[in-house]
């Protein structure tokens, strides 16, 4: 499952977490996406999931040039190392393939 972040702080801590884990970040306005835990839960244990929605922190929205929901940010030690608008099927499959590795 997604953990909510209800705040830069939870944001900062989570992609910050010394766990040596992908964070996976879903940002999305209004609905979480159908299969969206499903898949959290495929990689439960090896990523850390996460999810806010930019109608209620458009300020995070901003901050983090999100221009089309859902979006996909990946993040490792800290660092962005994959970000994915509109979360087209093929670059998630890269997704997959790069969390699963």
């Amino acid at each position: 499952m997604h953990a909510d972040l209800a705040s830069k702080d939870d944001f900062d801590k989570a992609i910050n977490a010394d766990s040596g884990k992908y964070v996976f970040i879903m940002a999305y306005e209004g609905d979480v996406p159908e299969k969206a835990d499903e898949y959290a839960k495929k990689f439960e244990g090896k990523v850390d999931c996460y999810k806010f929605d930019c109608a209620k922190a458009p300020r995070a929205k901003d901050a983090h040039g999100i221009t089309e929901t859902p979006c996909a940010l990946i993040y490792k030690d800290g660092k962005l190392v994959k970000k994915v608008p509109g979360m087209a099927p093929s670059e998630m499959k890269e997704v997959g393939q790069m969390l699963s590795a």
